[in-house]
């Protein structure tokens, strides 16, 4: 047990071990072996847009009746596109559990190779920094309050009828996809339903997207299976670490107003106008601080 924790101490033998890992991650799908990219990938999660994910009242929340299954396809999808970052060189992949404050993965199920951020409030910066990360991948991912065809679609509640950014009406991608470009990240990856793969697509248009979903009738859904969905991811994934130079952050031009309009308050008397709300700061960052906080 000594001699053990002392070879596991060594940094050169650490990272022998590291890139042991990721040739034979490489190899067990039949990828082509990275060369040493050192890039760093934050992987953002959400529930609603997960393969097999369509009922708001037995499968987002604790306590539904399908809510621990998905809890696994969601994991199952994030640990592949863990896979795949790591297969393409990534030496550091870290998860943002995104849904439900924060509360859906567990670290006893996520890869062992990857870093796991939960608990709440969020901050404003999103776990961001300038040039923290290489590139965002997001999993699970829904489309935006009103998209057409959208899945389970809102913007960070079912009460908000939409969010902008200096009039141009986003989604939880494209907050997300702002508070990055403002730090030169880009977002590289996608896997959710067509909408979502849309909607990032009209703000990066070399990203990788993965629809494991689609609408096929007024609330239902047609899905992948889940052994199909994440060997897409895990390709997806790997396809766009192994790019990431390729891709440009979406930038959002000063000063910022973000607005939120709400739905109307079924609770309310006839008449009431629906809340807004607007935030203003000099940058993306700014206007997001005042919102969230600082």
């Amino acid at each position: 047990m000594v001699q053990d924790a002392g070879v596991a101490n060594r940094p050169e033998l650490a990272g022998t071990r590291r890139l042991l890992h990721v040739c034979l991650l490489a190899m067990s799908f039949g990828l082509a072996l990275p060369a040493q990219t050192q890039s760093r990938v934050l992987i953002v999660t959400d529930v609603e847009g997960v393969g097999g994910v369509n009922n708001a009242e037995e499968q987002l929340l604790p306590g539904q009746r399908r809510f621990e299954e998905s809890k696994r396809l969601l994991t199952g999808e994030t640990n592949a596109a863990v896979e795949g970052a790591l297969a393409a060189g990534a030496v550091e992949v870290v998860i943002w559990d995104g849904h439900d404050g924060s509360r859906t993965l567990s670290i006893d199920e996520i890869h062992p190779a990857a870093k796991l951020i939960q608990g709440r409030p969020t901050p404003a910066n999103y776990y961001l920094s300038e040039r923290r990360y290489d590139g965002i991948l997001f999993v699970g991912q829904h489309a935006m309050s009103g998209a057409k065809d959208g899945v389970l679609a809102h913007s960070q509640s079912f009460s908000v009828a939409q969010i902008t950014l200096n009039g141009k009406p986003v989604g939880e991608i494209g907050q997300v996809a702002a508070i990055a470009g403002h730090f030169g990240i880009p977002v590289i990856m996608l896997a959710g339903d067509q909408a979502a793969c849309d909607e990032l697509l009209a703000l990066q248009p070399k990203a990788k997207t993965v629809a494991v979903k689609w609408l096929a009738g007024k609330a239902s859904t047609q899905s992948l299976s889940h052994a199909e969905a994440t060997k897409r991811i895990r390709q997806a994934a790997h396809d766009a670490v192994r790019s990431r130079s390729s891709y440009s952050p979406w930038k959002v031009s000063a000063p910022v107003e973000l607005r939120f309009d709400y739905k109307p308050d079924p609770k309310a008397p006839p008449g009431t106008p629906a809340r807004v709300r607007v935030y203003k700061g000099a940058t993306v960052l700014e206007a997001y601080e005042q919102w969230l906080g600082q």
